[in-house]
């Protein structure tokens, strides 16, 4: 760990006795190298309380329900405050979760670890600013691209988390670069539709080559809440697809993995990734020092974590 991650863990680790965030010594109990991060050093009592929870609950979004409710719980942070030990309240998890505290303690400190890292990240990660509006990053961005079907298309699977207090649509976009060797073609076309998890609220072009999408969601989302939608976006017939398939995120985005599905009439002379470079270096179509070889179901698999805004991550070929 890193030094702020040690003293969030440390910390967080010290808030969970008695009382939790509701104990009458708070003052004494959060140590200065702690409070630095979110208050400042003349803040007592009921100030100090206040923005140490504002503080926590940043630091949550993103956990996983059970990591959430369980570092709820054991903070005694949330509507249903249990007075007491923090053995009574792990012994009261136990019960609602189904498994013995033991169990609960190893959800404790998963919770806290990753709550930690999210501290040493910085409140940067967690804004949901973006192309499209403030409120939410991608947690995990899945694509198949399917090159051997009639027409190529990609299954695009997002576990997006909000960060605003409440959210009802989000508004993605894609480019769809020309064929290097289709200039003088109509300007390229896109066809989408969504599979679940929203429902189309309207398209746009921002540009020849840029589409975009509004998605209302299901329900009203609350910050903290991580949703999934899946959309297939297909290449119309007869329109040439750039040989590539590249993320470049506007917005934050935690984990990018890529399958590309190659066609077996149609195998590439080469195979490469793109990991955080300069859109720049993807125009120019040089392949990288490193190919990718694709296995016997004529596939690469590709991944990337915590993407830089801005830079290109993806596969190329040709």
């Amino acid at each position: 760990m890193t030094k702020v991650q040690d003293i969030v863990f440390a910390a967080l680790s010290g808030l969970h006795k008695r009382n939790g965030v509701l104990s009458v010594d708070l003052d004494e109990r959060v140590r200065p190298d702690f409070s630095v991060l979110f208050a400042m050093p003349a803040d007592r009592g009921d100030v100090l309380r206040v923005k140490l929870e504002e503080y926590l609950e940043r630091l949550m979004v993103g956990l996983s329900d059970e990591q959430e409710l369980v570092a709820r719980g054991t903070l005694n942070l949330g509507a249903r405050p249990v007075l007491g030990s923090l053995t009574e309240r792990m012994e009261v998890l136990a019960a609602e979760l189904h498994v013995d505290r033991r169990t609960v303690r190893r959800r404790m400190n998963e919770a806290y670890r990753n709550m930690a890292i999210r501290a040493e990240r910085g409140d940067a990660a967690l804004t949901g600013d973006g192309y499209g509006g403030k409120g939410w990053y991608v947690d995990v961005f899945d694509v198949v691209l399917r090159l051997d079907r009639p027409t190529p298309e990609a299954i695009e699977r997002r576990t997006i988390v909000v960060t605003a207090p409440s959210l009802e649509r989000i508004t993605t976009s894609v480019d769809v670069p020309r064929h290097p060797h289709a200039d003088t073609a109509p300007r390229p076309e896109l066809e989408t539709e969504i599979v679940f998890g929203g429902l189309l609220a309207g398209r746009g072009r921002g540009s020849t080559t840029n589409f975009s999408l509004d998605i209302d969601l299901p329900r009203t989302m609350a910050r903290g809440d991580r949703h999934t939608y899946e959309l297939i976006s297909r290449i119309p017939p007869g329109q040439a697809m750039a040989p590539r398939y590249v993320c470049v995120p506007y917005r934050s985005c935690r984990y990018f993995v890529l399958r590309v599905r190659f066609d077996p009439e149609h195998l590439p002379d080469a195979v490469w990734k793109h990991d955080g470079v300069p859109h720049s270096v993807v125009h120019d179509g040089y392949p990288a020092k490193e190919l990718l070889q694709p296995d016997g179901a004529h596939e690469v698999v590709v991944e990337f974590r915590d993407l830089l805004n801005g830079c290109a991550y993806g596969v190329q070929w040709a």
